[in-house]
C-alpha cells in the first residue's frame, strides 16, 4: 500500500526526526510505500510562536531577539547547522506530498506528540481533510494536553470525531490512551514509540565529526534546559572525576566539552559509544537503552510530561532515575551495573506486542 504519515515532520530535534525515520523505515521493509505529509502547524494558540517556527521575512526581527541577542552567536550557529543537516537528512531519507491531496491507500498516524493542543489545533492529525478515509494511529501523544484543555478550546468534538472514525487507534502513553477513551469511549492498545519498534542496523552508522576519540559522557538536553549553575557544575565534576569528556549531541551547551551538530543517525550513533548518559528526554532516554548505554534520568514536572515515567516504568528503569542532578545522585545511579539483559527482554517483548498491533492495524485498511 501507498502509507501517508502524518507526524511532525520538520521539528528540528533528533528524537523527531529519528522516529519519523523508524516508521519510515519500518513501512518500506515490510513491502509499502510511505510518504511523508506536509502540513501548516497551526499556531492560533500561542501565535506569536509562528515567527520562530515557520521561516520568512516576517520572522526575520524575531530571529534576531530571540536567538542573537538572548541566545547568542554559538547557539544560534549551531542551531542553523543542525536545522541545515537535518533538512538535507530529511531530504535524503524521505518522499512528501500534501496531505489533502497526497495519492494515498491509507493514513498512518504518529508517533510524538501529534494530539497535542499546545500550540493549537492540527485539524488532519485527528483525520480531517485527509485525502483518505482509511486512517490508524499508531504511538500518537497528547503530550502535556489534557481534558481542561480541550474543553478550554471546545477541540472535543473536532478531536472525538475524527477519532471515531479511525480503523485502528493506538497510544504511546496511559494519559492519551484515558484522552482517547473519554472522547471516543475506545479502550486502545500501549505500544511503543517507533525508535523502540524499529531495529536500527547500528553496525551501518558513522559517527558524527567531532565525536572524541577519548571516553566520554553524552548530555542530552534540550538547549532552554540544564541551565542551572549548580547542576551544570556536578555533571563538570562528575565527568572530570571518571575522566570522561562531555558532549552534547545534537543540542548546544557551552559548558560541555565538545558540542557536535549531527542528524538523528549519526546522533544515535554518538549515543552508542558514549560510556554513560545524563537526559531529561524522552527520546534519549530510548536511545540510550536500545543502545545499551547505562543512564542517568533526570525527570523534573515542570518540564517532562507523563509520557517520561510511562517509558521508564514500561523498561523498569525506575532505579536509574534521579531525583535532583547531584554529586550523589549520579554516583548512585551510575554505581549501578545496567541489567541489559532484563532491559532488553523488556524492549524486545514491548516491540512484539507493537508489532502484533500495527501489522492488524494495517490489515484493517487493505
Amino acid at each position: 500500500m501507498r502509507i501517508g504519515i502524518l507526524t511532525h515532520y520538520d521539528v528540528n530535534n533528533q528524537g523527531a526526526q529519528l522516529q519519523l525515520y523508524a516508521s519510515y523505515k519500518l513501512l518500506e521493509e515490510w513491502g509499502h510505500t510511505p510518504v511523508v505529509l506536509t502540513y501548516r502547524k497551526n499556531y492560533d494558540f500561542v501565535p506569536q510562536l509562528e515567527r520562530r517556527n515557520q521561516i520568512s521575512w516576517a520572522s526575520v526581527p524575531y530571529i534576531i531577539k530571540h536567538f542573537l541577542i538572548e541566545k547568542g552567536v554559538r547557539l544560534t550557529w549551531h542551531n542553523t547547522r543542525k536545522y541545515l543537516i537535518n533538512k538535507r537528512f530529511r531530504e535524503r531519507s524521505f518522499c512528501y506530498e500534501p496531505y489533502c491531496s497526497a495519492s494515498i491507500d491509507a493514513a498512518y498516524v504518529g508517533a510524538d506528540e501529534v494530539f497535542s493542543l499546545e500550540l493549537g489545533a492540527n485539524m488532519m492529525m485527528f483525520g480531517h481533510g485527509v485525502n483518505t478515509d482509511r486512517m490508524i494511529a499508531y504511538a500518537p501523544s497528547c503530550g502535556q494536553t489534557d481534558m481542561e484543555r480541550i474543553r478550554r478550546f471546545h477541540c472535543g468534538e473536532l478531536i472525538g470525531g475524527g477519532l471515531s472514525r479511525f480503523k485502528a487507534l493506538s497510544a504511546r502513553d496511559k494519559q492519551t490512551a484515558g484522552m482517547i477513551r473519554e472522547l471516543t469511549g475506545r479502550d486502545v492498545e500501549l505500544v511503543c514509540d517507533p525508535v523502540l519498534l524499529y531495529e536500527f542496523p547500528l553496525d551501518r552508522y558513522k559517527l558524527p565529526k567531532g565525536t572524541p576519540r577519548k571516553d566520554y559522557l553524552v548530555v542530552y538536553s534540550y538547549d532552554a534546559r540544564f541551565t542551572d549553575p549548580q547542576e551544570i557544575a556536578t555533571v563538570k565534576e562528575y565527568a572530570r572525576k571518571h575522566h570522561l569528556l562531555t558532549v552534547s549531541p545534537g543540542t548546544y551547551h557551552g559548558w560541555c566539552d565538545v558540542n557536535i551538530a549531527c542528524d538523528a543517525l549519526e546522533w544515535l550513533k554518538c549515543i552508542q559509544g558514549a560510556s554513560m548518559v545524563v537526559t531529561d528526554t524522552f527520546h534519549g532516554t530510548i536511545a540510550a537503552a536500545i543502545t545499551n548505554r547505562p543512564m542517568a534520568i533526570y525527570y523534573s514536572k515542570s518540564v517532562n510530561s507523563s509520557k517520561m515515567l510511562d517509558l521508564v516504568d514500561r523498561l523498569d528503569l525506575r532505579e536509574r532515575l534521579m531525583a535532583e542532578v547531584s554529586s550523589g545522585e549520579l554516583e548512585r545511579v551510575f554505581s549501578k551495573e545496567l541489567d541489559r539483559s532484563s532491559l532488553n527482554d523488556r524492549i524486545e517483548e514491548f516491540r512484539k506486542r507493537s508489532i502484533f498491533y500495527l501489522k492488524n492495524a494495517l490489515d484493517s485498511v487493505v
